[in-house]
């Protein structure tokens, strides 16, 4: 899914922490090739599995409920690990840290045709969560020290689309291939994916110990607690919108493949969608703020949820889920950029605030994830995805979510 300080981008791409020159061009561009490529199979990996999972779960005599906590278990491993990270791409760099999470991704997924049991699909589920959870962080963190932020916009939007294309083949994919209950060929393709995050990984230079630096720590040699939340509170607004918007993605991809037939389609609709909002929301952000982009895309997002609900009218589930797409897309890019602005453009300040909104990220999609069974359970379709859809959109009333203004970021 990390004070103010003078812009600072590192010249190495492969450095993690300290003040730096700006990286060549060249450099620069082989960086962000390989994060490419690694968001790419990332994604890819986790999208097919977070689609086919749940009817493979459900096979095992799991139930809703079980499917549910599958991702439930995926995403609090990846909270779990996720605080850690600024430490570990110290310790190991980019290049290792990002190939360290795709081993941890991609290698369980060839153990999955074994495991029958929701006890051992949660193992191997929190495995991967592990290496989702450095995965997210160091592709966020990574490509957004690459730019300054009058130019971080597009960058984040280029990434987010490509995690979009990556939803795109893997989601629909996904659940086509468990409906044929191919799930052996679902899991060597996920395991696959994730090996392009190991291949990314050489697109940032070798390191060595000496070239690392230890990341920069207040007096005292810890950072307090006090500290932490002062450099938190400016990302709260933008924080609190992320938390909300993936609990609906959480709902949406987990139990519309449940609910309605037309689901695959669903699916990838929102996906290309998203694919295409993310490139305009980029430009859109660096030209005219965050902020001017946030609310109307909250309010889109929430209305596609909200269409879930028609599970037997296919053509106004997939419109709703054009809206999701659009929406959802275009929130996650204004967040991420929010935030990096409220954190600052040190170091420090830009990790804290990728660890924030990965945390976020996949702290939403647990809660959707995990609620969202007992909810469909209870109220089915209608009371899941319409209660959903309306307490994201009763979000933009709360004062807390409005956050900081944006600073001038029009070109």
């Amino acid at each position: 899914m990390r004070g103010p300080a003078e812009v600072i981008t590192p010249a190495d791409p492969s450095a993690p922490t300290g003040h730096r020159a700006p990286p060549s061009d060249r450099r620069r561009r082989t960086a962000f090739g390989g994060a490419l490529i690694a968001a790419f199979g990332g994604f890819a990996s986790f999208n097919l599995l977070l689609s086919a999972l749940p009817a493979y779960a459900v096979r095992s005599g799991a139930g809703p409920s079980g499917a549910g906590a599958l991702t439930a278990t995926l995403m609090a491993a990846t909270l779990a690990v996720q605080p850690f990270t600024p430490r570990l791409f110290t310790r190991l760099g980019r290049r290792r840290s990002l190939a360290v999470s795709g081993a941890l991704l991609g290698l369980p997924c060839l153990a999955l045709p074994a495991a029958s049991s929701l006890t051992a699909l949660n193992a191997l589920a929190a495995v991967r969560g592990l290496g989702f959870g450095i995965f997210v962080v160091a592709g966020v963190t990574f490509t957004t020290e690459l730019y300054p932020a009058a130019e971080r916009g597009r960058a984040i939007g280029w990434y987010g689309a490509v995690v979009g294309v990556a939803g795109v083949l893997g989601a629909p994919l996904g659940i086509a291939l468990a409906r044929q209950e191919a799930y052996a060929l679902t899991f060597a393709l996920a395991a696959s994916a994730a090996g392009l995050v190991v291949a990314g990984s050489f697109g940032f230079p070798r390191e060595s110990a000496t070239a690392r630096p230890a990341a920069p720590r207040p007096p005292g040699g810890k950072r307090a607690p006090r500290g932490t939340w002062k450099s938190l509170r400016p990302m709260t607004g933008p924080l609190l919108v992320e938390i909300a918007s993936t609990t609906a993605y959480g709902v949406v991809f987990t139990f519309l493949p449940l609910t309605a037939s037309a689901a695959p389609e669903a699916l990838l609709a929102a996906q290309a969608s998203s694919v295409l909002a993310r490139l305009g929301a980029g430009w859109l952000i660096d030209r005219y703020g965050g902020r001017r982009v946030l609310v109307p895309a909250v309010l889109v997002t929430a209305l596609g949820t909200a269409a879930g609900s028609a599970s037997h009218e296919p053509a106004l589930l997939l419109a709703g889920a054009v809206l999701f797409g659009a929406g959802f897309g275009a929130v996650q890019s204004a967040t991420l950029v929010l935030a990096m602005q409220a954190a600052g453009d040190s170091s420090a300040g830009l990790g804290l605030a990728g660890v924030a909104w990965n945390i976020a990220f996949d702290a939403g999609t647990g809660i959707g994830s995990l609620a969202g069974g007992p909810l469909l359970a209870l109220g089915g379709p209608s009371a899941l995805f319409v209660t959903t859809g309306a307490a994201l959109a009763a979000l933009l009333i709360v004062p807390t979510a409005r956050g900081p203004g944006d600073p001038d970021v029009r070109a």
